[in-house]
């Protein structure tokens, strides 16, 4: 199926700037690196949310390939343990008690700053919703204009994923007396590492 662009899309562009100007105006933080950078960018992310969380400690999904490499070693140099849970339960939690989920998503979405999350075997969902903070890493070339290039893949994931969702920015709510709050549903900080090349 092909879906209609949105106003959003403008000119149909997914390039990084565009994404990450996106994702900075929901909050969110990001950078675009080389692989050769980013162990470092993955440490400073961790030390960060080391600092702010008190504990060290991360979960990181197997959909990080093929990054696995540089992610341990930026882990190892901010002095994060990484926490290696078994199945499901022990996920959830494990991934409560870290400071930092480190996971991949399917897609970049340059319009929102948004990034599609397919969760499953290598995705817990656990990972990206119960740590205080969430770090993405995302191949730039898994850029897309709009959410209409979502539209496809949602349809295609049906089979093998129950729950793919869009996160655009920190978790956020506005339900009670309208006040913004941060964190209360999910993390308090998202961001994401374009990794170019």
């Amino acid at each position: 199926d092909v879906f209609p662009v949105t106003p959003a899309s403008g000119d149909g562009t997914a390039t990084p700037e565009r994404f990450l100007a996106a994702l900075e105006a929901v909050a969110g933080s990001g950078r675009l690196v080389s692989r050769s950078e980013l162990p470092a960018a993955v440490a400073a992310v961790a030390a960060a949310a080391s600092a702010a969380g008190g504990g060290g400690r991360a979960v990181v999904t197997a959909d990080v390939e093929p990054f696995t490499e540089e992610i341990g070693a930026g882990l190892r140099e901010a002095g994060v343990d990484v926490l290696r849970p078994a199945d499901g339960p022990a996920w959830r939690e494990a991934a409560a008690s870290a400071d930092l989920g480190v996971t991949g998503a399917r897609l970049g979405v340059a319009a929102t700053g948004s990034v599609l999350i397919v969760s499953g075997a290598r995705s817990p969902r656990a990972a990206s919703i119960l740590p205080a903070a969430h770090l993405v890493v995302l191949p730039a070339d898994r850029l897309v204009p709009g959410l209409e290039d979502v539209m496809p893949v949602l349809a295609s994931v049906t089979g093998t994923s129950s729950a793919p969702f869009l996160v655009t920015g920190p978790s956020r709510t506005s339900d009670i007396e309208m006040t913004m709050v941060v964190g209360v549903h999910g993390p308090q900080a998202l961001h994401v590492l374009l990794v170019s090349g």
